[in-house]
């Protein structure tokens, strides 16, 4: 399969689909607009595990000129549903990220830290002789990380590493702890709740309740966040996993999201990878400094 950059102009909406802002009126202003210069709005995808699914989130992406970095184990390629070597390079030949995930996807908090080193050192080195490139970005398995993992993740030469830390627009956080915004996924309030009381945001999570329990499904709550970020500023940051839509209903889903944040004046697209030297660059690189 050949990934090609479209030159047409964004994909039709999907059925049902609409551009107007959130209906639900949730984090409303009544004058939007695009963001200043100094209150830049970035949007960034992330795809997690390999699975050869992936190929069909690259496609549409590329239909709505929107980036993805996809966060692969290296140990992964070519067995059962998962990409293959050649699978990845056409990925990266299309001009998406290819990101590290260790290579089998142990939970790195679970494990000794030469086992650690292992498999974040290695993941980086077999991909890198794959792709005939370097690769920057990391993604922590499940999102578990600690002081130590983030001293191997770095040692081992990667640039930054996401997390799974959802509800942020932060723009001033540590590389080696991005965050996300939303998940394509459809989580429970208290899933929500759990991740917040988890990082001592009780604030976040007392703003945030009556805004997840007035969404019906994450789409829903995604264009809400979406549109906060229109309004302050910062970055909305899309995770997903392909394997995880299981029904067409769930690719609709993704469509109906990918759709309402694409081809936005005033808007940056880009990577993880390109979202971290945004961050490293300084704090006035993006203008939000923090969540909320």
């Amino acid at each position: 399969m050949v990934f090609m950059k479209s030159t047409e102009s964004k994909s039709e909406l999907s059925p049902g689909a609409s551009r107007d802002r959130d209906p639900s009126g949730m984090f409303s202003n009544p004058n939007p607009g695009p963001a200043t210069s100094r209150n830049m709005v970035v949007v960034t995808t992330s795809w997690d595990d390999g699975d050869r699914r992936d190929l069909k989130i690259a496609e549409l992406l590329t239909l709505r000129k929107l980036p993805g970095t996809f966060y692969v184990p290296s140990g992964s390629l070519g067995n059962n549903s998962n990409m293959s070597v050649t699978d990845l390079r056409e990925l990266a030949n299309a001009g998406f990220e290819i990101g590290g995930h260790t290579v089998n996807h142990p939970i790195l908090t679970d494990i000794d830290s030469g086992s650690v080193r292992r498999e974040v050192g290695d993941c980086k080195r077999s991909l890198e002789a794959i792709l005939g490139r370097e690769v920057s970005s990391f993604a922590y398995p499940r999102g578990r990380f600690n002081a130590e993992v983030v001293s191997e993740v770095r040692k081992a030469g990667f640039r930054c590493a996401r997390g799974v830390r959802m509800l942020s627009f932060a723009c001033d956080f540590p590389p080696f702890e991005m965050p996300v915004t939303i998940q394509a996924y459809p989580h429970r309030w208290r899933d929500y709740g759990r991740n917040l009381i988890r990082r001592g945001e009780i604030l976040a999570l007392a703003k945030s309740a009556m805004v997840i329990g007035r969404s019906t499904n994450w789409v829903q709550l995604g264009k809400a966040l979406f549109d906060r970020a229109l309004q302050e500023g910062g970055a909305w940051h899309l995770l997903g996993h392909s394997w995880e839509m299981k029904d067409e209903n769930g690719w609709r889903e993704l469509e109906e999201m990918l759709d309402y944040v694409s081809g936005r004046d005033g808007v940056h697209y880009c990577s993880n990878g390109e979202l971290g030297q945004l961050v490293a660059s300084g704090p006035n690189a993006t203008g939000r400094r923090a969540d909320s």
